[in-house]
């Protein structure tokens, strides 16, 4: 197929641009889950680095933020569906092009799974309640905001985002209040530079759900401006907020003289600043779960339209029902959903090892897709060297950490999460392989 009937086909299928700035913002931040995300990498990273991981994780922010210029660029230059697929098709190959919307679709399913299994293990930690019970409903409750349409997920996201940045913010305030507003300083900590990295690492965890974004770019109003600075703005908000509540967290066991290692975070809020403030912790930290694997979902849809819009899947999810979007794209985005779920709760059914495993297995995907990202903007800008020299710098930059973290995280995770992930980019090889050999037998007939 050629690139001039792909362009034709894409504009026969172009959504309705109707997402504005705040709706694209506030279904990122549902992305980035910054409460749950708080619960899990933040108090990992507060383990590892002690009172200094609010810092790490502010590092960790700027970390992100190197990847999020590279996407900040592509972002401006392209305003289809299908985001980081959309960027590597054009500006690379065709092949890395569907490799790269392949392993998009893998991150962004099994990110978005992480999240219904960290809110699952919140209740059933919590409560007690029945991890099949709560895994089910939340991707149930996930899969009706999806199919009735991106307006009414964002009009939640919205209202359920405020809420929820409002109770981080009340949070942090309550456990700063609680020492008399007395402040530590956290560069009184010193630490070694690997467990400085390893500390970085999972700090720059919270705010990577900003990736969410570019596959609705779409349905955005003045994309190029709106997608650019959103992504921005989720990345900074989303680090800065969880880098506040860890301080505050921290300054709280500082000041009462608590052991870090020893401490569950929802125990503590509910024994220390009341049940009301408990129950709207929990209200968070569920809410999230709906809200990242909602916009991650979205993501996925947008990922499967754009590829069959470029003839890499069946012509069916091209298929745009108004704002209701691609319905059958996200239909089947759905099914993957339904289907990790299970596979996750029956082969695992401990909720936090399966956030554990799905999330080993969504970073390796991420790295990846960031990778594509990263090579697209150095070879666009490679026209015009010297005009555009801060982004070659910027993706050498960032192509250079993301294969640094990839290779990093491969050795020093479990061999059957990195067997998956290998068995996933091969299998997307293969199936690349075959659809150039049809299409080179079509073209000589």
């Amino acid at each position: 197929m050629s690139n001039s009937s792909i362009n034709k086909a894409q504009e026969r299928q172009e959504p309705k641009r109707h997402l504005s700035f705040v709706d694209i913002v506030f279904l990122s931040m549902g992305g980035q889950s910054p409460f749950l995300s708080i619960l899990t990498y933040g108090v990992e990273a507060f383990l590892i680095a002690g009172f200094f991981a609010p810092i790490a994780i502010i590092l960790g922010t700027l970390l992100v933020l190197v990847n999020g210029l590279v996407v900040y660029e592509l972002s401006k230059r392209f305003t289809k569906e299908g985001g980081y697929y959309t960027y590597a098709f054009y500006s690379l190959t065709k092949r890395l092009g569907f490799e790269t919307g392949w392993l998009y679709i893998f991150y962004s399913t099994t990110y978005g799974v992480a999240y219904i299994f960290g809110a699952t293990f919140i209740l059933y930690h919590v409560l007690g309640v029945n991890p099949w019970i709560v895994g089910l409903g939340i991707v149930s409750i996930t899969s009706f905001f999806a199919i009735m349409g991106i307006r009414v997920s964002t009009r939640y996201a919205i209202i359920a985002s405020s809420i929820e940045i409002g109770i981080m913010t009340l949070l942090a305030i309550l456990f700063i209040q609680s020492t008399g507003f007395h402040f530590y300083n956290p560069f009184s900590v010193h630490l070694n530079l690997g467990t400085l990295a390893l500390a970085i690492l999972f700090g720059s965890s919270v705010p990577t759900g900003y990736g969410s974004i570019t596959p609705v770019s779409g349905e955005a109003k003045n994309a190029r401006k709106t997608v650019s600075r959103a992504i921005i703005t989720v990345i900074l908000l989303g680090g800065f907020l969880a880098a506040f509540d860890i301080y505050a967290i921290g300054d709280h066991l500082l000041f009462f003289h608590i052991a870090p290692g020893s401490v569950d975070i929802l125990k503590l809020i509910k024994n220390r600043l009341g049940l009301i403030t408990f129950i709207f912790v929990i209200f968070a930290a569920v809410n999230d779960g709906i809200l990242g694997s909602l916009a991650f979902l979205t993501a996925t849809s947008r990922t499967i339209f754009a590829m069959s819009s470029s003839g890499f899947l069946p012509k069916v999810f091209s298929k745009f029902e108004g704002y209701k979007g691609p319905l059958y794209a996200v239909l089947l985005s759905v099914l993957f959903y339904f289907i990790t779920v299970i596979i996750g709760l029956y082969y695992i059914y401990n909720p936090f090892i399966a956030f554990s495993f799905m999330g080993a297995i969504a970073l390796f995907a991420s790295l990846f897709v960031h990778l594509a990202a990263n090579f697209s903007l150095i070879k666009i800008s490679l026209k015009k060297l010297w005009k555009r020299r801060f982004q070659i710098l910027i993706g050498c930059i960032a192509a250079i950490f993301s294969i640094f973290d990839l290779v990093y995280s491969m050795i020093s995770s479990a061999p059957i999460e990195v067997y998956i992930f290998m068995t996933w980019i091969i299998i997307g090889f293969l199936i690349s392989e075959v659809i150039s050999m049809i299409e080179e037998e079509s073209e000589e007939e």
